[in-house]
Order: C-alpha cells, then structure tokens, then sequence
C-alpha cells in the first residue's frame, strides 16, 4: 500500500500532569505523522504536582526540577534562604508555560476520563474507553490506538488501613475550602515520607488547635531545604562526583557524615559559611545560633535520633526534605511517635522505645504505600510490577508507563523527562527496546529487593534518580561522557557542579558553553575527600562484581 494513503498510527497519552505533558512534548518531537493524543479527566494541564494547596513550596529547587528542553532556571541565581524560598516552586505555573511555548494544549482532551484499556481483538493495539468527565450522562466512546502511555502517577492513592477510626482521604486534605473543617481533633498520621509529613505540618497550624501525632516505623533521613554547608540548597551541594561513589559506599559513609553535621552544625557553618546574596538575606534557617534555645535542643536531638534510626539501607529509603517540620516537633505542636501496637489502631509505640502510649485518635491520615491507579485502567489484566525499569512493559511492546518511579533522592518530573525521551525514542525507532527484556527484569528487581528490602515492588519502582537516569541515558547514547564533554576541563566542570538532567540533553557546542558556565558550590576540601574515596570504590566495585561471577 503506498505510504501516503496508510492511516496515521495514533499514540494514547493518559493523563497531561508533569509527566504526560513532557510525554507529549517528547513524542511530538519524534513521532511527527502520528496522531498524538493526550486525555486528562481534570480542567487543567498540571495535574496533582503542579497544583499544590494554597502555601505549598517544593522541596527540590526550581533549577534541578525544571525540564531540560525548558530551562528557565540557573543555578547562579540569589540564595535568600527562607525570606521568600525563591529557589523552589510555589504554583503550577511553570507547566502552564511549557505547554503554551510548545503547542501542546491542542493535542490534550481536557474533561476526558480513560475509563477502560484492552487489548484489541486483532491482538495488537488498545482499546480505550473514554467519557466526558464533566457531564454526568456523557456516553462512552472506544477508540483504538496502536501505542499506549500511560502518566496518571503515584500521588492518587494511599495504601488503605483497615480501621475503625475516620480516615481522612486526599480530596478531604486538598478540597478547596483547605484544611478549616479539620479543627480540634487528635489526628495521627501514618508515615515518614514527604507527603506524610506535609500533611502533618498543615494539620498542626496553631489556628486549627490539633493534636497531631506522627507515627513511623523506622527512622527517616531529614535533609535541610538550606545545607549548612555555604547555606546553599541542599541540591546545589550535589554533584557527578558525588553519584559517582557506589551508593552502598555512599550511604555508609553518607550516614555517618550526617549524624556528624548534626552533632557539629555550629562547626560546620562556621568552616563553611553560607554565601549571602548582595541583599545579605540568609534567614535564621542556615544559623542555628539564631534559633530559640529550646527549639533547638529539641529539634537537634529528633533530627539525629530519626537518622540514626534510618540504619543501614534504610539511609538511603526514606529521604525527607520537609526539615520544617522539626521546628513544629521543637515547639510541640507534633509529637512523633512508633508504629501502631495491633490493629484498632488506638495505641502506639513508642519511637525507638518499648513504650506503649495510649492516642486514642478520633481521626487517621494513612499516607503510606502510595500506589498506581495503572492496574484499574486494565481491570487487573496489566501490572505495574512487569514494567522493566517503571517504564517499559515486559509482554507489550507497545504499553509504556511514565511518572512511576519513586525517586528515593530526586524528583519525578524531571525523571519524568528521561523516562519519556527513552520510550519516545524506541516507539520512535531510534533507541532498540531491550534485549531479554524479561530475564532483565527478573535481575533489576532482585537487585531492587536487595536494596530497598522494605517497599513493595508491586507498587513502585524505587530508585535514586541519577543513578537511574544515568542508566537510560547510557542507553540511549546521551550519558555525559569525557567525549561528550568535548575537553577535560568542562568534563571536569559537570563532575563538580551541581547535578542535572541538562547534563542528558543531546550534546552540542551550546551546551558544552552551559556545561562550563555552571557554578561549583561544594567546598575543594570535600571535594578533595571524595577524590581520595575513589580509589576505595574502586576496590570495592571490583570486590562485588568477583563476588556475583563466583555466587552465578
């Protein structure tokens, strides 16, 4: 049949949050005769990471959550510290602007809700069940597409408790009239993760006169917004050769370095003072010595009792940026309690004693075991578990999922962006899918068991977000190498200033200039240090890889 007169092949795109709009992006850049269509069941193109309750600030900075194909951040911006947080996001406004400056919006359904997705009859393609969202008595419609992918995320659905106490749900958290229908109550909230602890603080507020319990089963590593390391964001302090060291060395020694900076923070802001912006606005958040006193002693001692309960790879599992919170624990408005004793969910334990306290909660906020709504959309015939990577389904190879991946330390849009160009690029044609795709994915999930022993699998793909992106750049050719560097000194540069998926972005001489033009933030002893450990990972990555030839 002549190529002219074929029909387009059509991609699906489910869900136009952060996820879904680079998803769009990516696939219009390479796919341009195919017909590309995204649905969202919302009004809006931000989905839930882009449209926060009233007060929210992100815990990454603007500069490494931005889309590489979007910069419109710099990591030589002002630091204010807290006065204005101006580092961080506070709205949904940035993916606005990105799907304006790429054309996107006239490729996304708005009000259109993927009720259904099944295989098609002839054994290829989809079928999508699709209504409108926003009329009650909309009929449904099928369509058929030859590609699927799907962006609705993890933030949806908690893991449910089976428990008598009211539980609040998310719409009850983020419905428009906020939080002032939840006053005067004695609120526990399970979990350790960002979201837990958000909700935690929000519930907290004075105004709202809450009792609010935070109950965790293990400790947490909390890492300040503002590293008391020169005051910077904490993001700006790492680089390429910091992900370089093996992460099993990494968090050995990672841990020990924290539990120290926290004994020391007075040390180590006097060593490595914080470098003000010209209006010299360093708020008191990167000087303890400005804190109340007993704010403070309570604060610093729950900061190291919670990482020293993080033990071993538990370091490197529950990673907290919401360090605000231990100022509400240093004044009492949160009381940080163990696990549940048994199943009415009435007394705990204490955290890291035997004590067993009685709450009595008339009120349970479960923010635990965020999972995908992925497996509803196929009636339970497609799981999450057999995406190789998060991203690429072992049995379809032409299902794909975006947004999945539970970044341990990172982001998920800028994940996100990796993610979509690899599988735009194989739909594409241009990156191979993966060889032994299934035995592959028997192996990384052993290796996924190994390293995060106490998340379930089925749920989430967790990773480090470089080392992760690291892996998808490799294999698609874009990983910043010595020969993608161009030289040694800006190869040198990358390694030293702060991490980036810029750094993924097709290698050409502009942005070797950018490459070059990055700041370096992280004091030469440091570095130093780093450089004397390489030897050390060195033997070490030797060790394991005798150690897995001789146990295979």
């Amino acid at each position: 049949m002549n190529q002219a007169n074929s029909p387009r092949k059509r991609l699906a795109i489910i869900g136009a949050g952060c996820s879904g709009l680079i998803t769009l992006k990516s696939a219009l850049d390479v796919l341009p005769n195919w017909e590309i269509v995204c649905f969202e069941k919302s009004g809006r193109t931000t989905g839930v990471w882009g449209n926060p309750y009233p007060g929210f600030v992100s815990t990454s900075t603007k500069y490494t959550t931005q889309f590489a194909c979007f910069m419109q951040y710099d990591a030589t911006m002002d630091i204010d510290g807290a006065v204005t947080k101006s580092e961080f996001f506070r709205d949904g406004e940035y993916l606005e602007r990105f799907a304006d400056a790429f054309h996107l919006r006239p490729h996304i359904r708005l009000h259109h809700t993927v009720r259904n997705i099944q295989r098609s009859e002839s054994g290829t393609g989809w079928q999508l069940t699709v209504s409108q969202s926003d009329t009650p008595d909309s009929p449904e419609v099928i369509e058929t597409f030859d590609q699927v992918i799907v962006c609705t995320g993890l933030a949806a659905r908690p893991k449910p408790i089976n428990s008598q106490i009211p539980c609040l749900t998310l719409a009850d958290l983020h419905g428009p009239g906020g939080l002032s229908h939840i006053h005067n109550r004695r609120i526990v909230v399970m979990g350790g993760g960002e979201s837990a602890v958000d909700y935690a603080c929000r519930l907290a507020r004075p105004e709202l006169q809450n009792k609010v319990f935070l109950s965790l089963r293990t400790g947490i590593r909390v890492s300040p917004r503002y590293h008391p390391i020169r005051g910077v964001p904490s993001d700006f302090l790492r680089n390429r050769l910091m992900l370089s060291v093996h992460e099993d060395l990494r968090n050995r020694i990672g841990q020990r370095f924290v539990e120290c900076r926290i004994k020391y923070q007075e040390m180590f802001e006097r060593f490595f003072p914080a470098q003000r912006n010209k209006q010299d606005l360093h708020s008191t958040s990167t000087d303890s010595s400005a804190e109340p006193p007993q704010r403070a002693a309570v604060r610093k001692d729950w900061s190291y009792r919670l990482t020293k309960g993080a033990k071993d790879s538990l370091f490197n599992m529950f990673h907290n940026k919401s360090e605000e919170f231990l100022d509400l624990v240093g004044d009492g408005q949160i009381t940080i309690v163990g696990p549940p004793a048994d199943d009415t969910y009435q007394q705990y334990r204490g955290f890291d004693t035997d004590e067993l306290l009685d709450l009595s909660p008339d009120t349970i906020v479960p923010a635990i075991g965020y999972g995908p709504t992925l497996e509803g959309l196929f009636d339970g015939a497609v799981r999450f578990a057999d995406f190789h990577l998060g991203c690429t389904h072992i049995t379809y190879p032409d299902l794909y999922a975006v947004g999945f991946a539970r970044p341990i330390i990172g982001n998920i849009p800028t994940i996100s962006e990796i993610q979509a160009r690899y599988i735009c690029g194989m739909i594409a044609g241009h990156i191979p899918r993966t060889e032994n795709i299934a035995a592959e994915h028997l192996a990384n999930r052993a290796e996924r068991s190994r390293r995060f022993p106490q998340l379930d699998l089925e749920r989430a793909y967790p990773e480090e977000m470089f080392v992760y992106c690291d892996d998808l750049s490799r294999r698609m050719n874009t990983y910043p190498s010595l020969s993608a560097a161009g030289s040694l000194r800006t190869w040198l540069q990358v390694q030293l200033a702060p991490a980036t998926t810029l750094h993924y972005l097709p290698h050409t001489e502009s942005l070797q200039q950018q490459w070059r033009a990055a700041p370096i933030y992280m004091p030469w002893t440091l570095i130093l240090l780093l450089l004397m450990l390489k030897p050390v990972d060195a033997v070490y990555r030797t060790w394991r890889y005798l150690f897995r030839r001789k146990a295979a």
